[in-house]
């Protein structure tokens, strides 16, 4: 049985169901105003939901008043204090089908809506239910390609966040193909993804649908979804093991020791006294790592997440470990990682060390 906070929701969406099968400018309108006000409850309902549901994330009473009833305030918030709530969503697509609505809401009389526009909110509105509530909602109707091209690039990103850990590929830019390591994903597939994203981002928000560039689409999307969850499957152990977080989490880490000097702290200077020559000892990584932070992390916190870090400077701490007998030899080395913050932290990440293994 649903709670009372879904069932307002899925009332919408039932009663767009029932105009989706009807081929009536008049029913199109309905169902899409019906999905969006779905949505619209979906955001307004979650953002005033009790703490456990977002630890000290949840917004405030009074940034939930500042959105003035504005669903693009609510949406903002929305992204604001659960983004990891939507992976595989894209907020822009949300609020454009919003605008659709407004449009036809305002001076629907005669107006009618894309199909493939309809049968795409329908999606969106039913992964929001899943990722914010955990409920399926299992009213079937006809699929098309622009539906299923959106289902694809969820999946898409899915796999996409499982490498990363983060929803690196939502990004403004492209950036996000540089934080995962090239053994984990090839340069063809990064290259075939972006290609995807901006022919999808073209169809969803275009003002008609192309239907020859949506079935090229969703067969692209097809084939950059079959070699990603190959390459996943592939390296599945690798990208368990190559994320950690900071304390008091205990990690493992395997690399070579080596005994590196430095010109002191940074911006020291080319030429510094010799007796400012530091000797600090570092790990280097067989493979890099990524370093989470703990959810959630104090504000202005040192501790932020840092990918493919490579090296490691270690810190025999108070357990006064003797690193000189594990120079230049590959080891693993137990403890717990901690941001840097002063000049004499050589890495952006160090360890403070509990125990070594040669």
């Amino acid at each position: 049985m649903n709670k009372t906070w879904e069932s307002g929701a899925i009332e919408l969406l039932k009663h767009a169901v029932g105009h989706l099968n009807l081929n009536t400018a008049f029913d199109k309108r309905i169902a899409f105003i019906s999905i969006d006000n779905a949505v619209e409850i979906m955001v307004k309902t979650y953002l005033s939901l009790p703490k456990q549901f977002f630890g000290n994330e949840r917004p405030s009473k009074k940034e939930i008043n500042d959105c003035n009833n504005s669903f693009t305030n609510y949406l903002s918030l929305l992204v604001k204090c659960a983004d990891k709530k939507l992976i595989g969503i894209d907020p822009g697509d949300i609020e454009h089908y919003h605008r659709i609505r407004n449009t036809l809401y305002h001076d629907g009389t005669g107006l009618s809506v894309d199909q493939e526009y309809l049968n795409a909110y329908f999606v969106l509105a039913k992964l929001l239910l899943r990722r914010l509530f955990n409920i399926d909602f299992q009213e079937h109707h006809e699929k098309t390609s622009l539906e299923k091209l959106i289902i694809n690039w969820n999946h898409i990103e899915e796999y996409l966040t499982e490498i990363s850990e983060t929803r690196l590929v939502n990004e403004n830019t492209y950036k996000w193909a540089e934080e995962i390591p090239k053994e984990l994903i090839t340069m063809n597939l990064i290259e075939d993804i972006n290609n995807l994203r901006q022919l999808r981002n073209k169809i969803v928000h275009s003002k008609s649908i192309d239907n020859l560039e949506l079935q090229k689409a969703f067969k692209k999307s097809n084939l950059v979804l079959q070699k990603l969850k190959k390459q996943i499957e592939n390296n599945r152990d690798a990208i368990k093991n190559r994320n950690f977080f900071y304390e008091p989490s205990i990690s493992e880490i395997r690399g070579k020791l080596t005994l590196n000097s430095f010109s002191g702290p940074h911006n020291y200077g080319e030429t510094p006294d010799p007796d400012s020559i530091e000797k600090v000892w570092i790990l280097n990584l067989d493979k890099t790592i990524n370093i989470h932070q703990h959810d959630p992390n104090p504000e202005g916190g040192i501790d932020v997440t840092q990918y493919n870090i490579g090296r490691i400077q270690l810190a025999p701490g108070k357990h006064n470990l003797d690193f000189k007998k594990y120079q230049n030899k590959i080891i693993t080395v137990k403890g717990m990682f901690w941001g840097e913050h002063t000049g004499h932290h050589f890495t952006p990440v160090l360890m403070s060390v509990i125990g070594v293994l040669a």
